[in-house]
C-alpha cells in the first residue's frame, strides 16, 4: 500500500536521495525502511527526516497577529486541509530482478509511490537469514533481526553505549542465541570476563518460572579462586607481568625460568613463585643488586595470591562447544591482578585453539577500555598484546573477541577498528560520538545523530554482519535478571528489610 508520492526538489530526486510527500493514510517514522519500483527492480531507502508544514502557519508574525485578533486559526480556517508532511530518505540499494543487490545509478522519477519496506525486502537488503541469532526486531516494523552467525563473530564485535542503555542485555541476548544453538549448526564455546557479576546468574537455576534455565550449560568460576600454574608461564610472559624490569634482568629472569622448566620436562614436577625466587637468589652468575630487585618483584607477584604450581581450573575441564564459562571477578580490586588474569587466560585460549586443542570461542570482555586501554602502552596495560593479537589473527583460527564498553574514545583504535560489527547503543558524549564516527564503517552523520536520542535497548547495527545499517529493538532476555539489575529504589528497599529482618531474628534469639 502507497505511503506517498515522490516530489521533486532543488537536489532531487537524486541517485542518493529522494523526497516525498504523505498521503492523507500515510505515515512513516525517522529511521523506517521504504522501497518503491525502480527500472532494475525495488529500491530500498532510509527515512532520515520528516518535515511537517502548514501554509496558514509560515509567517510567524501573521499567525500572532489573526490569533490575537480572532483567537485559534483552526476554528476559523480549514487549517488541516492544507497540513502535509515530507520526508527525506536515503537511497540504501536496489535489488535487482535477478536477486542481486546493486547500487542505485540513476534517479526515480517524480510521481512515484512509496511503500513501507516488506518483510521479504528487508530480510534480503539487510541481510538477515533462518536460524540465524534473534537479537530482536527491526525498529518501525514487523521483522525478526536474525544475524548469520559468521558474519557477526567471526571478525569480531564491539557493543557499544553508555551506561545503562542495555549493554549488557544485548550481550546476555547474544550468549542466550549461542547456547541455544544446536550440534548440527556449529556451537562454539562463550567465555565471559565478567567484571562486575553480572552474568553470573547463568548458573543458577531461575526463580521465575517463566525465564529458561542455563544453569546445566554455564561454568561458574570464582577469580578469587582461580590459580595460575607457574611451570606453565614462559619468561616472556613474565617480563610482561614485570614491565619495569631492564633488558639485563629480564635475561636473568629468564634463564632461571627455562632452567626450572627444563629440569620440569626431566622429572622434578611443576614449581611455583618462591622455587623461582630461591633459584634467582641462589643463582651466584646474577648481581646482587639484580637479585634484590627480581627477588622484590617476585614477592610483589606472591602477594596477589594468584600463583601456584598448577592452574586452577583446568581449561579442559571448562570451555567446551555450546558451553558457557563465566569468570566472576567481581571481587577483585586490584587492577594489576585483573590484568594479569585477562592476560594469561587470554594467552592460554588463544595457543590451545591454534593447536585445535580448545573448540572455536568467543571471548567477552566487560569494561573493554579497562584491559585496552588507547593511551597506554603494553608495560601499563599488561594484557592489551593479546587482545591486539586476537583482533588481527584470531578469525584464522576461530578464536572471536566481543569488546564491551561504555568510552569507546578510551578503547584502543587497533582493536575496535578490527571488530567489523558494532552495535551501537545510547551514547551522548560528542568525544565517544566522533571517535565512533572515525572507526566504525558505513554510518553517516544522521545516523550518528540519532544515537543520542536511542531509548534504552534500541541499538544500531553496522558493519560485516548487516549489509545496511540497521536500528533495532533488542529482545527481552530468556534468562534471569542479575541481581545487580535492580533499581536504586529496590536495592534501598532490600537492604532495609534485611537489616530489620537480621534485627528480628536477634531479638527473637535472645
Amino acid at each position: 500500500m502507497s505511503i506517498g508520492t515522490v516530489i521533486s526538489g532543488v537536489s532531487s530526486p537524486s541517485p542518493s536521495k529522494i523526497l516525498f510527500v504523505l498521503n492523507g493514510n500515510g505515515s512513516v517514522h525517522k529511521g523506517q525502511f521504504v522501497e518503491l519500483d525502480y527500472e532494475e527492480g525495488r529500491l530500498a531507502a532510509m527515512v532520515t527526516d520528516v518535515v511537517k508544514t502548514n501554509r496558514y502557519f509560515e509567517r510567524a508574525d501573521s499567525v500572532k497577529e489573526i490569533e490575537s485578533k480572532i483567537g485559534a486559526m483552526e476554528k476559523h480556517f480549514p487549517v488541516a486541509e492544507w497540513e502535509y508532511a515530507v520526508a527525506e530518505a536515503k537511497t540504501l540499494g536496489v535489488i535487482a530482478k535477478d536477486g542481486i543487490i546493486r547500487r542505485p545509478t540513476f534517479a526515480v522519477s517524480p510521481g512515484t509511490k512509496v511503500r513501507v519496506a516488506s518483510k521479504e525486502t528487508l530480510q534480503k537488503f539487510l541481510g538477515f537469514v533462518e536460524g540465524g541469532l534473534f537479537l530482536g526486531r527491526v525498529e518501525f516494523h514487523d521483522v525478526d533481526v536474525k544475524l548469520d552467525i559468521n558474519r557477526l563473530l567471526q571478525k569480531h564485535l564491539a557493543i557499544l553505549a553508555m551506561s545503562g542503555a542495555g549493554k549488557t542485555v544485548t550481550a546476555k541476548t547474544l550468549i542466550e542465541e549461542l547456547l541455544e544453538r544446536k550440534k548440527e549448526q556449529g556451537r562454539i564455546a562463550v567465555i565471559v570476563l565478567d567484571v562486575h557479576g553480572e552474568y553470573t546468574s547463568f548458573a543458577h537455576p531461575p526463580k521465575d518460572e517463566s525465564a529458561r534455565d542455563y544453569s546445566q550449560k554455564t561454568k561458574l568460576i570464582n577469580a578469587l579462586e582461580m590459580k595460575i600454574g607457574v611451570s606453565k608461564i614462559s619468561a616472556r610472559m613474565f617480563s610482561e607481568m614485570l614491565p619495569g624490569l631492564s633488558n639485563a634482568q629480564k635475561r636473568d629472569l629468564e634463564k632461571v625460568i627455562n632452567k626450572l622448566q627444563k629440569e620440569m620436562r626431566e622429572g622434578s614436577g611443576p614449581f611455583d613463585l618462591k622455587m623461582v625466587k630461591n633459584e634467582v637468589l641462589n643463582d651466584k652468575d646474577i648481581k646482587e643488586a639484580t637479585k634484590r630487585i627480581l627477588a622484590s618483584w617476585l614477592s610483589g607477584l606472591e602477594e596477589l595470591n594468584l600463583f601456584a604450581k598448577v592452574d586452577y581450573p583446568n581449561l579442559y575441564d571448562v570451555i567446551k562447544p555450546g558451553m558457557l564459562t563465566v569468570l566472576d571477578m567481581s571481587g577483585i580490586i586490584n587492577m594489576k591482578k585483573k590484568q594479569i588474569i585477562v592476560n594469561y587466560l587470554a594467552q592460554r585460549l588463544f595457543a590451545e585453539r591454534r593447536k585445535k586443542l580448545l573448540p572455536p570461542f568467543l571471548l567477552i570482555l566487560e569494561e573493554a577500555h579497562q584491559f585496552v586501554p588507547e593511551h597506554k602502552s603494553r608495560e601499563e596495560s599488561i594484557c592489551k598484546g593479546i587482545i591486539q593479537t586476537i583482533a588481527r589473527e584470531g578469525r584464522k583460527f576461530g578464536a572471536a573477541l566481543c569488546l564491551i564498553s561504555q568510552r569507546p574514545i578510551r578503547l584502543d583504535t587497533t582493536v575496535l577498528s578490527q571488530c567489523n560489527t558494532q552495535i551501537i547503543m545510547r551514547i551522548t558524549n560528542p568525544y565517544d560520538l566522533k571517535h565512533i564516527g572515525e572507526s566504525a564503517e558505513g554510518i553517516d552523520n544522521k545516523s550518528l545523530e540519532m544515537l543520542t536520542s536511542l531509548r534504552v535497548g534500541e541499538a544500531l547495527i553496522v558493519g560485516e554482519a548487516v549489509n545496511y545499517p540497521v536500528f533495532i529493538k533488542v529482545r527481552k532476555n530468556y534468562s534471569q535478571a542479575s541481581k545487580h539489575e535492580k533499581t536504586l529504589a529496590e536495592a534501598a528497599k532490600e537492604f532495609e528489610e534485611n537489616a530489620e529482618r537480621e534485627k528480628n531474628e536477634i531479638s527473637s534469639f535472645l
